[in-house]
């Protein structure tokens, strides 16, 4: 019984870094352990490491992943691949302690398709919270995306210039912004 891992993270500015080392604490060798970063909802077919993964799978192996959502996004993806690999007489185990088709038997695509389940919806009620508060601090004016990359004294200085004919171009090069800043500025008003 050889032990396979598999970490994911959906963006490049999050880091793999605490589920390689979960996956290594719970005994997999790190040459055994597949990493990439790739949106869990991109297809199948360009999760090439997870795919290696799989490959690397035989009878009596077992995944292991930090959480089930690592290996399918939605309910019927991860039952589906965890079927698959039952079906081949491999097992999975998540480090989060929810999943171990190891000592399930029968079982084990019943209860991997309830957990699934219950993910996928605590995903979506996630998602649903998640709104709800970006909806209630805009309402209390909180401003989201990155500063501004003028000053105020700037912003006025552009109003002055656009405000006397100038081009937009013009204003751009006498203020040091770029015509596109100049044009967001005067958008503003």
């Amino acid at each position: 019984m050889a032990l396979i891992g598999y970490a994911r993270c959906s963006t490049v500015q999050q880091d793999t870094a605490a589920q390689l080392d979960a996956l290594a604490a719970a005994g997999v060798p790190s040459e055994r352990i597949y990493s990439e970063h790739i949106s869990g909802a991109a297809p199948f077919s360009d999760r090439v490491q997870l795919q290696a993964a799989l490959a690397a799978l035989g009878p009596g192996d077992v995944l292991v992943v930090p959480k089930l959502d690592r290996i399918g996004r939605s309910m019927e993806d991860c039952v589906s691949r965890v079927a698959e690999l039952l079906d081949r007489a491999c097992h999975v185990r998540t480090l989060d302690g929810r999943v171990d088709t190891l000592g399930l038997g029968k079982m084990a695509k019943l209860v991997v398709g309830i957990l699934a389940a219950a993910a996928e919806i605590e995903r979506e009620l996630l998602l649903e919270r998640t709104e709800e508060g970006r909806l209630r601090a805009l309402a209390a004016g909180v401003k989201f995306g990155r500063k501004h990359s003028y000053k105020p004294a700037q912003a006025a200085h552009v109003k002055e210039l656009a405000a006397q004919g100038l081009p937009h171009r013009k204003v751009a090069a006498m203020v040091g912004l770029s015509a596109t800043t100049v044009r967001r500025i005067l958008q503003e008003v």
